[in-house]
């Protein structure tokens, strides 16, 4: 069964993984990783992502506990962590590496769409505009694991 729990339970998953890609992004950056113009509008992509999905669970008058608060934060410095090591690898890896990532995030933007538009699901879902959005993040997360591809050639 589909509830709105389990709903709630995955947009905030998607959010978490959203904040660990934020810290990859933000660290490449702070070590000069280049291309530098590719990581910052990613990156600010990224943040928009992150700032859409909080919205809307905001809207839904859903908040975060204190244990996916903290999860968001160990997550931002996983991020720096993985960010970091991907700043020393040759490029060619470090590009592959983001166009698996990519990928992978927009696969779990699919799986988002797929649980809510199931047929179970409330009412009120499919009176948001938040189909249109998740639509266009996995367009754009679909873009970047491009960028990355192309990046490696």
């Amino acid at each position: 069964m589909n509830t709105e729990k389990i709903i709630k339970n995955n947009f905030i998953k998607t959010i978490i993984s959203e904040d660990q890609a934020i810290g990859i992004y933000e660290a490449e950056l702070f070590w000069k990783r280049r291309p530098k113009d590719v990581f910052e509008v990613i990156l600010s992509e990224e943040i928009k992502h992150e700032e859409e999905l909080i919205g809307f669970i905001q809207s839904r008058g859903w908040s975060l506990t204190r244990a996916q608060n903290l999860l968001m934060i160990l997550n931002r410095l996983s991020g720096w962590f993985i960010g970091t090591a991907l700043s020393v690898l040759p490029r060619r890896l470090c590009f592959f590496f983001h166009y698996l990532a990519e990928k992978q995030a927009a696969n779990g933007y699919n799986d988002l769409m797929t649980g809510i538009e199931k047929p179970n699901s409330p009412k009120w879902i499919n009176s948001t505009n938040i189909k249109s959005e998740i639509n266009k993040i996995i367009e754009s997360e679909t873009l970047h694991s491009e960028i990355f591809k192309k990046l490696m050639n």
